[in-house]
């Protein structure tokens, strides 16, 4: 079971705070896609379409098993898979993009949909919604708002997560750690510091997972402030803000109490996890990674809410897809209509989401996932429970980043690293930073 439970950490672990997003080796399917008009009938009145997706083996073998049911119970309809890992997915997108031959469904990650959506590339869902080709009726709307812009559904949710804490149970209950949620970062600050204290060198009490970005889209949430602004043109929080926001992450740093840049980098480049290994207590992530982290894990794990700011008069957090599903515009009518079926199949079966279980985020539908959370493990059900308290929480959508995001964050990062060694101070590395930013911004 040990052996078991390392080799499936080693598929599932994602500790990137915007959901599953690396993973998987980065070369594609040899015989997949490719072909012209999004594949041509395999067989007399079929429509094929094209599905591609980043992941893992684990993902793919679990998509493909999915696909076979789609097929077995929509004879009419032929699916033919491209998967891939992450960076040579966006890459291989960009180049059919071009030729105008991008996939029928295609799996979206949020940080990418806008440029999709202002390049025309991704179909308007409404009309597919409303005549109940894909039924939402079963579905909350804070489980879709993100990907509605102008009234206009671009996408549909692949599964749920949120932004969230993932701790090691067996310490906090040896240590008489109790963090209800709307605890502060101060008593956080507090509680990881003594824990930092007794468990001695080589322990860190909080680990940020190199997750400050979007940590900071939830710290300045809870002032009415958002990363970006409105209009996509530059950032949406006052200079305070973040330099407050800086000074918790450099004083927990100084004071031994979170783990320092070049701990922090060093993990994260060997796909380990400190929370995990018992070299830190509690650390940033997105809700469902804590499926991949526990089975890295001897300790038990769990997920919490993330801190509020003490004079935070807002919820910080909001439910957000950890991935979606578009259908590319340039296919034709006919392909369009087996694509929505293919994503309400998805969405809506019971039998698809046993065979997915869970892996690509929380159902969004209702009923799947009330039907599956006793077909699930504990940990996965834990996800779940997760998502009903974040629904009760949950503020208002954060929009979707404007394009240029994947710069704005590098930029963000490189900041980041200059603060923390000091090579500027947190004043310059704000006026700094949105500087850059809004030129990354308005170009």
């Amino acid at each position: 079971m040990k052996k078991w439970k390392k080799w499936m950490g080693l598929s599932f672990l994602c500790l990137m705070v915007a959901g599953c997003s690396p993973g998987g080796p980065d070369d594609t399917n040899d015989d997949a896609g490719g072909t012209d008009d999004n594949g041509s009938a395999s067989e007399e009145g079929q429509t094929t379409i094209r599905f591609s997706w980043w992941g893992n083996d684990e993902r793919h073998d679990l998509t493909q098993e999915m696909i076979e049911l789609f097929e077995e119970k929509n004879p009419d309809i032929s699916v033919e898979p491209e998967y891939t890992g992450w960076d040579s997915y966006w890459e291989r997108l960009t180049t059919q993009a071009a030729g105008e031959n991008l996939p029928a469904v295609v799996q979206m990650d949020n940080s990418k949909l806008t440029e999709y959506i202002s390049s025309g590339l991704a179909l308007d869902l409404n009309n597919l919604i409303d005549e109940g080709t894909i039924n939402m009726e079963d579905v909350n709307d804070v489980y879709q708002d993100m990907l509605v812009v102008d009234e206009s559904t671009y996408a549909i949710s692949a599964g749920s997560n949120g932004l969230a804490t993932i701790y090691n149970q067996d310490l906090f209950e040896e240590y008489d750690i109790n963090l209800e949620p709307g605890y502060t970062y101060e008593e956080l600050e507090e509680e990881m510091a003594r824990l930092s204290e007794e468990e001695g060198e080589g322990f860190w009490g909080y680990d940020f997972v190199k997750a400050e970005y979007e940590t900071f889209f939830h710290y300045a949430r809870q002032f009415d402030q958002h990363f970006y602004n409105q209009e996509g043109t530059g950032v949406g929080f006052e200079n305070e803000t973040l330099e407050n926001f800086l000074s918790i992450v450099t004083a927990w740093i100084d004071e031994g109490t979170a783990t320092p840049h070049d701990v922090t980098v060093e993990i994260n480049e060997s796909g380990e996890s400190m929370v995990a290994n018992e070299e830190a207590g509690i650390a940033s992530a997105a809700s469902n990674g804590l499926i991949g982290v526990q089975t890295l894990a001897e300790a038990d794990l769990g997920l919490n809410v993330m801190p509020n700011a003490a004079d935070g008069e807002k919820s910080g957090n909001w439910v957000r897809p950890s991935m979606s599903f578009m259908i590319s515009s340039n296919v034709s009518e006919e392909k369009q209509e087996a694509a929505a079926k293919l994503i309400d199949f998805i969405t809506n079966d019971q039998e698809a989401n046993e065979i997915l279980r869970a892996e690509r985020g929380v159902p969004i539908a209702a009923q799947v996932r009330e039907n599956l959370v006793e077909e699930v493990d504990p940990t996965v059900q834990e996800t779940f429970e997760f998502l009903e308290v974040l629904e009760e929480r949950a503020g208002d959508p954060e929009p979707l980043p404007p394009p240029g995001e994947a710069e704005v964050r590098a930029a963000f990062d490189r900041m980041l690293e200059s603060v923390k060694y000091e090579d500027m101070t947190i004043e310059e590395g704000v006026e700094s930073f949105i500087q850059e930013a809004e030129q990354i911004l308005n170009q």
